[in-house]
């Protein structure tokens, strides 16, 4: 398997914890990590990608990926696989729960990326989501602040699932 490139965007911080775990759960992986903060150049080099943002607002993006968006909407994904994770709260948003994930989603397949690591809507509480495709989320849900102790499981399921599809 080719290096893995993850990018994230966090404000709380609760996105880099999540991240320190995939990391965890990727220990024998070759990868690198990377704050959209500092921007998003790298990401064309890599193959194999994860992309992570918390949701915002009303199913908005974070702000870091936010100001990168022009950068990010120039980027080729043609022949990349690409997983998407998530952070929301399904309760309080629970009409836009991890609505960031369908920007990055769109952004992506249109520029000829594939996207793999769907997860099932089964056991969340949210009224709707953007992010959901025929019962699906585009990528994994999380909810730290009303379903935090399902993350480690989550994220270790969704990994195994996703390395497997990688080049």
């Amino acid at each position: 398997m080719k290096t893995i490139g993850i990018f994230y965007g966090t404000t709380g911080g609760k996105t880099a914890a999540i991240v320190d775990e995939i990391e965890f759960c990727l220990k024998k992986a070759d990868y690198q990590v990377f704050n959209v903060e500092n921007g998003i150049e790298a990401m064309e080099s890599f193959q194999n990608l994860i992309l992570i943002t918390p949701t915002y607002g009303v199913g908005e993006l974070q702000k870091d990926w936010e100001d990168n968006l022009d950068t990010l909407k120039k980027i080729d994904f043609t022949g990349k696989k690409v997983a998407l994770a998530g952070l929301g709260n399904q309760l309080a948003f629970g009409e836009s729960f991890v609505g960031g994930l369908r920007i990055l989603y769109d952004l992506v397949t249109e520029s000829g990326g594939t996207v793999i690591g769907m997860t099932s809507t089964e056991g969340y509480r949210h009224k709707e989501s953007e992010a959901e495709i025929d019962r699906m989320f585009v990528g994994l849900a999380l909810d730290e602040s009303n379903a935090d102790d399902e993350t480690p499981d989550r994220i270790f399921d969704w990994i195994k699932e996703i390395t497997k599809e990688f080049n």
